[in-house]
């Protein structure tokens, strides 16, 4: 099989900047899973609360509360449940949801009644999903972007001031057009001095989508809290983010028979595959306050800085094609790479405010709300390789599609629980985040809604040292995605974006915890 590497350095720098997208943003910015399985179970309407160590994220006030040293651990099974056009896939993964201790010094005797410290883990995402989508009889190809991407590159240099004599489509044509004309998914038509697609708008019979997500955000919060009279609560976080993510896509087109024969090139099947690794290690800050001030009424505010980021992106691509016919060295398989390269950049996620209010009731019963705004377009990239600062004067850079893309979010958490007796309670709660992507001025293929809910409930068994906490959570969401676009920026006439695809995303979610009090 003949294999082809492809791409100057000065071509590739160009698909190195595209690489931070508006949807990394959103990805690293939002979280979704909610800590222990207590806070869980109550829809992570934690913030006016405390006293349990994964709401020290939320508000670090929550600190104060504890009047007794404790340490927990929460393990967690996750089912990801996708369906897009009818095609359900399931991907299982078992991991680590918290895990840490706090140290309280408690003392009624004094005004200021302790001085707690705490160290505590919480996976903030798991991004394990498995996708398939699936699109029969498309109106378009993949193969005509290639075309138009590569006519574009040679106009280009046709009508630069000082075109060359012999043009050299391996120095002209950026990555993705150069892997297809080494496959032959693109051919260069020497009477019209163009370049074509090997499959014309509607002989595609099958057009497939695999998409593969691993890995995890996670972060380790060191948390310092006081308690003033049982009535303030003051807390702070330092808190370390890593994120581990993984991605893999393999786009599979197959040709049509025309007339009753094969499409004009016999091409019978391609693959276009895209696979990134993302590394990140962040930093930041939450600063909040708890005020009590009946006993049966708590209210919260906490404030989270931008969590700055240190990324590293790991990218390549490959493309291979099958023909029916072998070609006139005997070849009927064609393959093309484009050799992997890492970038190196800097990540800033929104400022956060959250709002709590909780009330108990006859020692019985709690309910609580949380609140929380979260600016998306603040959030932007810096730092890249060579300086990159990710604006560019067109608009087209990455941080001017953070601010033209996407808004302000309204986030909304409600919990109960009610205590039986001294060992068993019952909980119960909801959770909402709202969409973070602007529905005017935004190309189609960013119109989507994805907005997130998830009903939850569990219970808890206190035996006094030992106590154990169960939750289940059930977690939707939706969207609509396109296999591909292409927008022509001067003539609408040459926008080519594939049919849409409507994806269903649950996760069927189950947490144990385990703690000790001292």
């Amino acid at each position: 099989m003949k294999k082809l590497y492809i791409l100057p350095a000065l071509l590739l720098i160009a698909g190195v900047v595209s690489a931070q997208t508006v949807s990394d943003i959103v990805r690293y910015s939002t979280t979704t899973n909610a800590g222990s399985a207590r806070v869980a179970a109550m829809g992570g309407a934690f913030g006016a609360l405390g006293g349990d160590l994964s709401s020290l994220g939320v508000n670090p006030a929550g600190i104060g509360v504890f009047r007794k040293s404790e340490f927990s651990i929460t393990p967690y099974l996750n089912i990801a449940k996708t369906k897009s056009g009818g095609r359900v896939t399931n991907d299982a993964s078992f991991q680590l949801g918290t895990f840490g201790g706090v140290i309280a010094f408690h003392n009624k005797n004094f005004d200021w009644r302790g001085f707690n410290f705490a160290i505590n883990y919480t996976n903030l995402n798991n991004f394990n999903r498995i996708t398939n989508q699936y699109v029969y009889n498309s109106s378009t190809s993949f193969n005509q972007i290639w075309a138009l991407e590569a006519n574009a590159d040679l106009s280009w240099i046709l009508n630069s001031p000082n075109p060359p004599s012999v043009i050299k489509f391996d120095e002209i044509l950026n990555e993705r057009s150069q892997m297809a004309y080494n496959t032959g998914l693109i051919t260069y038509n020497e009477t019209t001095g163009e370049f074509e697609p090997t499959l014309l708008a509607g002989e595609e019979r099958t057009q497939r989508k695999y998409i593969k997500e691993d890995g995890y955000q996670g972060e380790y919060d060191f948390s310092f809290g006081t308690n003033y009279k049982d009535k303030l609560y003051l807390g702070m976080t330092i808190g370390i983010q890593s994120i581990r993510y993984k991605y893999k896509s393999v786009f599979t087109g197959q040709g049509v028979e025309r007339n009753g024969n094969v499409n004009y090139f016999g091409l019978d099947k391609y693959n276009f595959g895209q696979y990134l690794e993302t590394k990140g290690v962040g930093t930041n800050f939450k600063f909040g306050l708890i005020y009590r001030p009946i006993p049966e009424l708590r209210i919260g505010a906490a404030v989270h800085t931008p969590t700055f980021f240190s990324m590293s992106d790991d990218y390549t691509e490959d493309m291979h094609s099958e023909f029916m016919e072998p070609d006139e060295n005997n070849n009927r398989y064609y393959d093309s790479y484009l050799i992997p390269y890492d970038y190196d950049y800097d990540m800033q996620t929104p400022w956060k405010a959250v709002f709590s209010l909780a009330t108990v009731l006859f020692q019985k019963a709690i309910i609580s709300a949380d609140y929380e705004y979260t600016d998306y377009a603040k959030a932007k990239f810096s730092n890249g390789n060579n300086g990159e600062d990710f604006y560019e004067p067109d608009g087209s850079g990455a941080n001017d599609q953070i601010k033209n893309s996407l808004k302000k979010t309204h986030n909304f958490r409600l919990g109960a629980e009610y205590r039986f007796n001294s060992t068993f309670s019952l909980r119960g709660g909801y959770s909402y985040w709202g969409s973070p992507y602007k529905t005017t001025n935004v190309p189609s293929y960013l119109k989507s809604d994805p907005k997130i809910q998830a009903a939850s409930f569990g219970f808890g068994l206190n035996f006094g040292t030992l106590y154990v906490d169960a939750a289940y959570i059930y977690k939707f969401s939706k969207d609509i995605t396109n296999f591909y676009f292409y927008q022509d920026p001067y003539d609408s006439d040459y926008d080519i974006i594939a049919e849409p695809v409507h994806n269903k995303y649950i996760d069927h979610q189950g947490r144990i915890t385990l703690g000790v009090r001292f």
